[in-house]
C-alpha cells in the first residue's frame, strides 16, 4: 500500500511539473510568434517591436535557468517538447513550424544566456523565408549557418549544421524519456527503428513521423486520466516529509490552470481531514505559484472554487469548512501574497480589464492580506498603479482597521503617510482615534498628514489635538491655529487660556500669539477678560519684548468678546498715559480692519 501511495503522489507532482513546463514553454512561442509578427509590420528599432523581443527574453530566460536548454523537435504544422505539443500552426496566421519543417529542420534548441539580438536575427531569417519564393536565393537553412548564432543549435535533414554536440537534457515527462541516437546530438536513428506499418508495409517518413507523435499524445493522455481517478487515502510520515521536500523544491514553479483542476479534482475525492489538508496544502502553493506568474485570471477562479467548495462543504463535509477558511486566510500571508510585488510593475503595460481582474481578486481577499499588500507601496509603481493599490487597501480596512494599524508601527516613513492619508479615508470613530494618535508620531510629514485627514472630517477634536500649538514645525502650528479659529465655546476658550496664563508657548511665533488671542476673544470665554484687562493696561507684566505683541493681542481679542466690559476695558487703553499701551491699542485695530 505505501509503495502505491508513493507512485500515486510522484505521479501527482510529475503532472504538476510537466504541465508548468509546458505552459512555460507555450507562453514563449507566444511571444516569439507576436515578436515575428512585429516584425513585419515595424523598423527593427521600433519601440514596440524592441519590447516584444524583449517580452520573450523575458520569459525564455527563467525556463532556461530553471530546466536548461530548450530543444523543440519540429513537424510539418507543429512544434513539440518531449513528444507534447506546444505549439500548431493556425491557417488564419502566419506560420512558425512549417518554415522550418519544410526546409529541413528537424529541431532547434534555445540555450542559457541567450540575448535579444540573436532572437531579432532568428526572427529576421524565418520572416524572409517564411514563404517560399520561384527562385529562391537560399534557405532558411544555410541563412541560419551563416549568422553562426552563439545560442542555438539546430539539426536539419542529411545535414547537422553545427560540428559541436549537442547536450540532451532530461525532463519529467508523461511519456518517458525521447529516445537518443548514437550519434550524440539527439537526433533519432530512424535506419534502427521498426518503420512497418499495419499489415507489415513500410511507412514513409511523415506517417512514422505522425505514429510516433500520435502515440506520444496518447500515452501522456491515459496516464493523467488514470491518476485523476485514483483515489487517495490515509499517508505515511515518510510519505508526508516527501511531499513537503517537492513542495520546497516546487516553490519558483510557475502554476497552471490545468494543475489547480487536477488538484481540485483530487481534493474533492477526499474523506480523511488529514489527507484533505495535505492537498490543500499543494493548492496553497499552486495559488502562491499562480500569483507570482501574474495569472491573475486563473487566481480568481480559484477563489470563486474555493467559495463554492466551502459553500457545498456545509452540508457535504463539515469538517472540512475550519480546513477552507484556513487555507482562505493563509493565502492572504505575505508568504503567498507577497510574490505579487514583482509583478506589479507589468500591470501598467497590460489592458484595462487585465488590471480590473487583479482589483477584483484583490478585493475578494481577506484584510489580512493588507499585511502583505502595503509594504508593495513602497515600490516603484507608476502614479495609476499607486492610487489602484492604496484603494484596494483602503476598501479591505473599511471591512477590518486592525490590519491597517498593525502597518502604520512600521519604520517607513514614506508607508506609514501614505497608510495615513488612506485611513483618513475611512469613515467611523476608530479611524478617526488612530488618526489622533498618529499627530503623536515622530515624523512630521506624518503628523501633517493625519491633521489633514482630520480636518476633512470637520468634526470638533481640539482636546486631542490642542497639543499641536506646540508643534516643532511652524507649518503643524499654523494649520493648527486655523483649525482653532474654526470653533467658538468655552472648551476651547479654556484651552487657549490656561496656554497663554501658564505660558506653555514654546517656539515663537508672532503670527501664533495674535491668532491664539483672536481665538480666545472668539470664544467668549468670560473667565477671560481679568487676563485681558492686566495684559493690556497693567505695568508689571514683564514679557520683556514680548510685552507689545502680547497687549495687541488683547485688544484683538477684547474686539473679538465685544461685551461692555471688553469696551470699557479698550477705552481705558485708548486713553492710556502709557504710550506703548496707546500705540499697542492703535496698531492692533489697523490690524483688525
Amino acid at each position: 500500500m505505501t509503495e502505491e501511495q508513493t507512485k500515486k503522489y510522484g505521479d501527482i507532482l510529475e503532472i504538476r511539473q510537466t504541465s508548468q513546463k509546458l505552459e512555460m514553454i507555450k507562453g514563449v512561442i507566444g511571444l516569439l510568434s507576436m515578436a515575428a509578427k512585429n516584425h513585419t509590420m515595424y523598423p527593427e528599432n521600433h519601440a514596440i517591436y524592441q519590447e516584444s523581443l524583449q517580452a520573450v527574453v523575458f520569459r525564455l530566460d527563467p525556463f532556461l535557468k530553471k530546466y536548461g536548454d530548450l530543444r523543440l523537435d519540429v513537424e510539418k504544422d507543429w512544434l513539440l517538447f518531449e513528444n507534447e505539443t506546444v505549439y500548431q500552426d493556425d491557417s488564419k496566421k502566419d506560420k512558425l513550424a512549417y518554415p522550418l519543417f519544410r526546409d529541413g529542420i528537424q529541431w532547434i534548441e534555445f540555450q542559457a544566456d541567450i540575448e535579444a539580438w540573436e532572437i531579432s536575427d532568428f526572427i529576421n531569417i524565418l520572416n524572409q523565408y517564411r514563404m517560399l519564393q520561384e527562385e529562391p536565393k537560399g534557405d532558411l537553412v544555410t541563412a541560419l549557418w551563416e549568422k553562426d548564432l552563439p545560442h542555438m543549435q539546430y539539426a536539419a535533414t542529411d545535414v547537422l549544421w553545427k560540428a559541436e554536440t549537442v547536450k540532451d537534457f532530461s525532463f519529467f515527462s508523461l511519456t518517458g524519456d525521447k529516445k537518443q541516437g548514437a550519434d550524440g546530438y539527439g537526433m533519432e536513428d530512424t535506419a534502427s527503428q521498426d518503420t512497418t506499418g499495419p499489415g507489415g508495409e513500410a511507412m514513409n517518413d511523415d506517417q512514422q513521423d505522425t505514429a510516433d507523435a500520435t502515440e506520444g499524445r496518447d500515452a501522456g493522455g491515459d496516464s493523467a486520466l488514470s491518476i485523476m481517478d485514483r483515489t487517495i487515502w490515509e499517508m505515511t510520515p515518510e510519505e508526508l516529509k516527501r511531499l513537503e521536500e517537492m513542495v520546497a523544491e516546487e516553490e519558483a514553479q510557475t502554476s497552471t490552470e490545468d494543475v489547480l483542476e487536477v488538484l481540485w479534482l483530487i481534493l474533492n475525492t477526499q474523506n480523511e481531514p488529514e489527507d484533505y489538508a495535505i492537498i490543500l496544502e499543494f493548492i496553497k502553493e499552486e495559488f502562491k505559484a499562480t500569483l507570482a506568474q501574474g495569472e491573475f485570471r486563473i487566481a480568481l477562479d480559484f477563489l470563486a472554487s474555493l467559495k463554492k467548495t466551502y459553500q457545498s462543504g456545509k452540508t457535504e463535509k463539515p469538517w472540512a469548512q475550519p480546513l477552507l477558511r484556513q487555507l482562505y486566510v493563509d493565502i492572504a500571508n505575505p508568504q503567498v501574497l507577497g510574490v505579487v510585488k514583482d509583478v506589479l510593475p507589468s500591470l501598467d503595460k497590460q489592458r484595462a480589464d487585465q488590471v480590473d481582474v487583479f482589483r477584483k481578486l484583490l478585493l475578494r481577499l481577506p484584510p489580512a492580506s493588507i499585511t502583505a499588500l502595503a509594504p508593495m507601496l513602497m515600490e516603484k509603481l507608476s502614479a495609476s498603479l499607486e492610487r489602484q493599490l492604496m484603494e484596494i487597501i483602503g476598501s479591505l480596512a473599511k471591512r477590518d482597521t486592525n490590519h491597517l494599524e498593525q502597518m502604520l508601527d512600521r519604520p517607513e516613513e514614506d508607508l506609514v503617510k501614505k497608510l495615513v492619508y488612506i485611513l483618513g479615508h475611512i469613515d467611523g470613530e476608530k479611524p478617526m482615534q488612530i488618526l489622533i494618535r498618529m499627530t503623536h508620531h515622530s515624523s512630521a510629514r506624518v503628523r501633517l498628514e493625519a491633521l489633514k485627514a482630520l480636518e476633512r472630517r470637520n468634526k470638533n477634536m481640539i482636546k486631542g489635538l490642542f497639543h499641536l500649538v506646540n508643534d516643532p514645525v511652524v507649518i503643524i502650528r499654523r494649520m493648527m491655529w486655523n483649525h482653532l479659529e474654526q470653533y467658538k465655546n468655552e472648551e476651547i476658550g479654556d484651552l487657549i487660556l490656561d496656554y497663554l496664563q501658564q505660558k506653555k508657548i514654546i517656539y515663537r511665533d508672532d503670527r501664533q500669539i495674535l491668532s491664539c488671542f483672536k481665538t480666545l476673544g472668539r470664544c467668549g470665554t468670560p473667565g477671560s477678560i481679568p487676563f485681558l484687562g492686566q495684559t493690556l493696561l497693567g505695568q508689571r507684566w514683564d514679557f520683556g519684548s514680548e510685552r507689545s505683541l502680547w497687549r495687541q493681542g488683547a485688544v484683538l481679542a477684547l474686539v473679538e468678546l465685544n461685551t461692555q466690559e471688553a469696551q470699557d476695558i479698550l477705552k481705558k487703553a485708548s486713553r492710556s498715559l502709557l504710550p506703548s499701551v496707546r500705540s499697542a491699542y492703535q496698531k492692533a485695530l489697523k490690524d483688525h480692519q
